[in-house]
């Protein structure tokens, strides 16, 4: 996160000015535009708690669904984006079970409405059909859980119910990360792997049978999964390649050209260990990156201040109004100065606390080197959660 000391927009600068002259509205077709040669369109959020960000990244994606983009990746379960698939496909599937599955951002009514209007499209443009993949590493659902307990029920219903017990503490743990929970002072305190050993180690001690077996395999992918967590055993380097090969076998083995809705950190092109960084040394300039970015607003629970004073984002503020540019569009040397340079943009995650907001922003090295479209939306209001 940035520590850049502070320094205010200059409202004659050439920046300031700049942005002024630029049109003053939201055009998702611009990106469609810009996309023309592209084989994947990383949408980066800010946030992925607002209604506009999503909003605009929903009507970005249909403009490039129209221009032949037929596949929408997002960095959730892979087992829970095959549901959105099968959903979508015209599959009988409980959309509202396979949400209740998915990572917590994507539990949201703006989720399942954009899934509704991908499956009506795809009744009905059966030649055009759109897919959905997931890119994470876990394959491990909330769904499984049940199944253990149901599993254990059937030979030793005491033990089933010390499982569940345990399970029931560690389950939010797919919702909203262990980092968040104690940030929020939410966390029970154990950490969740041991919990999970305990759950494990209670199964184990059962006579074998092939619904212990059974839990047991379960089990062991439920403590992979708290071991491996963000905040606890997370290799994101190593979590970061992983989906970006997933993607770009995709494309490869398909040649589908993809559009990948992900937060604004894992989009951003600049060398780092995020998959995007490897998606542009995969694809060079057929990777392209955008960064959707706001003012200020509300999302859920939560009010957001104006943007720290030497931000990017308080530059655009500054300039006022909505903005969408194509920063590989040529510019005077005195802006192109100003675009290639470093900035602090700032970054909504779960730990957000409005009381220390200067602490969340994040450091482009090269803000022209890390988007290749800005989107700037002034002000934000909360997504609807499911």
């Amino acid at each position: 996160m940035s520590t850049s000391p502070v320094v205010h927009p200059n409202p004659t600068g050439p920046l300031v000015q700049w942005l002024a002259t630029q049109s003053a509205e939201l055009r998702p077709e611009l990106i469609a535009h810009a996309a023309r040669e592209s084989a994947i369109v990383g949408l980066g959020m800010s946030t992925r708690e607002a209604h506009e960000t999503f909003s605009f990244l929903t009507d970005a994606t249909w403009q490039l669904i129209e221009r032949g983009f037929t596949t929408i990746a997002v960095l959730d379960n892979q087992r829970v984006a095959d549901l959105y698939d099968r959903y979508v496909s015209g599959e009988d599937i409980d959309v509202d079970h396979a949400l209740a599955q998915a990572w917590g951002p994507w539990q949201i009514v703006e989720m399942r409405d954009m899934l509704v209007q991908l499956r009506n499209h795809n009744r009905t443009q059966t030649s055009a059909s759109v897919r959905i993949i997931g890119i994470d590493s876990s394959r491990v659902l909330t769904a499984d859980y049940d199944r253990i307990v149901d599993l254990l029920t059937d030979i030793d219903p005491a033990t089933a119910a010390r499982v569940k017990a345990f399970l029931d503490v560690i389950r939010i743990g797919h919702h909203s990360g262990e980092h968040v929970l104690r940030a929020h002072g939410t966390h029970p305190g154990t950490p969740f792997v041991e919990t999970a050993r305990e759950a494990r180690a209670a199964t184990a001690d059962l006579p074998p049978s092939n619904e212990r077996d059974a839990a047991l395999e379960l089990l062991d992918a439920v403590v992979d999964f708290h071991a491996n967590a963000i905040g606890v055993g997370n290799d994101m380097a190593r979590d970061e390649h992983a989906a970006a090969d997933r993607l770009l076998d995709h494309h490869h083995r398909t040649g589908e050209r993809i559009v990948l809705w992900e937060g604004s950190a894992h989009i951003a092109a600049h060398s780092s260990a995020m998959l995007g960084s490897r998606l542009r040394t995969a694809l060079g300039d057929r990777y392209l990156a955008v960064h959707v970015t706001f003012g200020h607003g509300h999302i859920p629970g939560v009010i957001i201040p104006a943007p720290r004073a030497d931000s990017l984002d308080a530059h655009l503020a500054a300039a006022r109004s909505e903005r969408t540019l194509d920063l590989r569009t040529p510019q005077s040397a005195a802006v192109a100065e100003h675009l290639e340079r470093s900035w602090p943009t700032r970054l909504i995650s779960g730990l957000y606390d409005p009381g220390d907001d200067e602490k969340h922003y994040f450091d482009l090295p090269t803000f022209t080197g890390s988007f290749d479209v800005l989107v700037y939306i002034p002000t934000i209001t909360p997504v609807r959660p499911l």
